[in-house]
Order: structure tokens, then C-alpha cells, then sequence
């Protein structure tokens, strides 16, 4: 699949590896705060579970298979950006600028301070703690579905909203990381203002990371297929509900907009099953059909029958539909990966 017919930039190929990563001998700590779990209940939902915190904000389910479907997503993401876990750059140790909740004592040096905001499962999270034993690495989202058993160097608190404010120590994060935030976030431009806020100046950087499940093909995809029935309705629930699923092609603006610099916008091809020729092309397609096959049914049962009003077999049936075009090589379909990097700047943040 040749994504520079359709964009500037072609998918990479090879992992990257950067200059001044690695970690410096001895230096490792663990957090000043253990993870943080509040116990909210979940609640079922025609036969799935949802978050009990804040109920009915985010529509999608926190049950079992919820969590292999978002750790399938996450090997979508390692296989199509070369196992590199992030693009932004990994600081050195360095001093901490103001108060903050979590991590190493205030006025010391430390590692750097990485923040995950949605973290889901918490895999990106343990991983970027084991990869860079000398950072803290902290991870927030509504639900407790990570693991009991992490890196010392890596906490998590539940149930936190990002949307709401934040109590996490402004002008004190190296690193702000978002996954898969479309389709839980109301107003981004109020969040982009919180990410920058909390960044280091001159040295903080935020990396968002998202999927536009809008079906394409190298010709204009078919209104009428089930994979484009299936997207159209979601998309329409998800803007009725104030929280699109859909990529926002006004991302670099709004970015700019909140005061970030050295923004950049990279895209990646994921074909929907093994259809490409290309040895890492069919890979990518491999692991992204097994993740979006897992997700026909989840993404859309929460917001077509809670917004739209479809019945459950209206949308089992929509679902398998889509699935079953999902495995169809002949329409030669893609998705494509949306990764935007950005850097707070010295000057104080308006």
C-alpha cells in the first residue's frame, strides 16, 4: 500500500532508536505515592460492563473483553511504528520545576516524569516504565483494569476523568502521552490546555495517538458497504453524544492554538486484513484486522443503542456485517494511524 499516493508521508518501517535514551547506571527510583485505586462498581449493560464512575460518560465497555481488545490495539501500534513505544524525545535527568502529586521528592534530581492519560490497561504505561527504568511513569483513567503487579517506577490512579481538573503538579511533566482518546473527549481544545499547562516549559512534550476507523480504499470506498454504514453510525452517535470518534482534522490547529511549537503530524496505513504484498504491510494488516474484527461489536453497542436507539440485533447485525467485509482482501481496505507530537515552549503558556 503505497500511503504516499494519499499523504506526504509513508509509513516507517524500522524501529528508531534516538541518541541519549538510555538509562544512567544507578539511576532508578520508585514513586513517593503507591498506585491509587477508588473502588467504583461496574455496572452491566446489555451484557457488557461499564465504568460505574461517572456513569454513562465514556460508552464503551471495562469488562475482560474490553481489556484483550484494547491490549490488541496496542500491538497494532508496535508493529506498525517499528516497536517504537513513542517519537517524542526521553529526557535526562534533570531538576524538577514545581510541586507535584506523585513521583520523586520536590528539588531533587530525577528521571523523567511521563504521564498517561486514558491508560486503559496500563501496558504502554508498564512498558515505557521497563524500558526507561530511570523516568516515573504515572496513568490515569476511569477504570481500574491495569495490572497489580508493575515497575516500581510506575503507578497508576483510578478512577480519573482527564476532562476534569487536574491536581498533578503543573510545569512538571516531560512527557504527556494520549491513546485512543477519540470517542471519550468533549472538548479538546480545553484539554490541549491542560496537557500544555502541565508540561515543562521549553522541554515538555505531549504525543497524541489515534485511529480514524473511516474505511478507505486507493478509489472511493462504497457509501453503501456494511464497513461504511457501520463507520457512518458511529461517527453520527458519537458527535450526538459531544464526544466524535472521528478524527479531527483540525488537531494541528487546535494544537497550535493552545500555544504548543514544534508540532508534527504523522500517518501510518493499516490495512484491514493481510491484502498487501509488503512483508510489513501484511503484518500491520495481520494484527489490525485480529483488533478491528474484536471491535466491530464494542465500539458501537454503547452508542447506537443509547443515542440512536437500535435494538440489539440491529446492531449485531451491523457488526458482523462489517466484520465479515473486514476479512474480504478484494476491497483492498485500510484505516489510517494518526500520531501528532508537540513541545511546550519556554515562554509562559497564555
Amino acid at each position: 500500500m503505497d500511503l504516499s499516493a494519499l499523504t506526504d508521508l509513508a509509513p516507517r518501517r524500522q524501529p528508531q532508536t534516538k541518541p541519549g535514551f538510555g538509562s544512567p547506571k544507578n539511576e532508578t527510583h520508585g514513586s513517593a505515592n503507591p498506585t491509587h485505586t477508588e473502588e467504583y462498581p461496574c455496572y452491566e449493560e446489555n451484557g457488557r460492563l461499564y465504568h460505574g464512575f461517572r456513569r454513562g460518560i465514556y460508552m464503551y465497555p471495562c469488562d475482560e473483553l474490553e481489556r484483550d481488545r484494547l491490549d490488541i490495539f496496542h500491538k497494532v501500534f508496535l508493529v506498525a511504528r517499528g516497536n517504537a513505544l513513542h517519537d517524542v524525545p526521553i529526557s535526562k535527568p534533570s531538576p524538577i520545576l514545581s510541586n507535584a502529586a506523585g513521583g520523586p521528592a520536590i528539588g531533587t534530581d530525577h528521571g523523567p516524569r511521563i504521564l498517561d492519560l486514558g491508560c486503559g490497561t496500563g501496558m504502554w504505561a508498564v512498558e515505557m516504565a521497563s524500558r526507561y527504568p530511570h523516568a516515573y511513569v504515572l496513568g490515569i483513567d476511569l477504570a481500574a483494569m491495569q495490572p497489580h503487579e508493575h515497575p516500581p517506577n510506575c503507578d497508576f490512579q483510578t478512577p480519573r476523568d482527564y476532562e476534569s481538573p487536574w491536581f498533578l503538579g503543573e510545569n512538571s511533566w516531560d512527557m504527556i502521552h494520549l491513546q485512543m482518546g477519540c470517542g471519550s473527549v468533549s472538548n479538546w481544545p480545553n484539554l490541549y490546555q491542560k496537557v500544555i499547562r502541565h508540561l515543562r516549559p521549553g522541554k515538555g512534550y505531549f504525543e497524541q495517538v489515534e485511529i480514524d476507523f473511516e474505511p478507505r480504499c486507493h478509489d472511493e470506498f462504497p457509501a453503501d458497504q456494511p464497513l461504511n454504514r457501520w463507520y457512518l453510525n458511529l461517527k453520527d452517535a458519537t458527535d450526538q453524544a459531544n464526544r466524535p470518534i472521528a478524527h479531527n482534522r483540525s488537531t494541528t490547529h487546535m494544537l497550535k492554538e493552545a500555544g504548543f511549537v514544534d508540532i508534527k503530524h504523522l500517518m501510518f496505513g493499516l490495512p484491514l486484513n493481510t491484502w498487501p504484498d509488503d512483508k510489513y504491510e501484511k503484518e500491520v494488516g495481520k494484527w489490525h484486522n485480529f483488533a478491528f474484527t474484536d471491535s466491530t461489536y464494542a465500539l458501537i453497542l454503547g452508542p447506537l443503542s443509547r443515542v440512536k436507539g437500535f435494538s440489539l440485533e440491529q446492531i449485531d447485525s451491523l457488526a458482523q456485517e462489517a466484520r465479515a467485509q473486514a476479512f474480504d482482501k478484494r476491497l483492498r481496505a485500510f484505516n489510517l494511524l494518526h500520531i501528532y507530537t508537540a513541545r511546550r515552549p519556554e515562554n509562559p503558556v497564555r
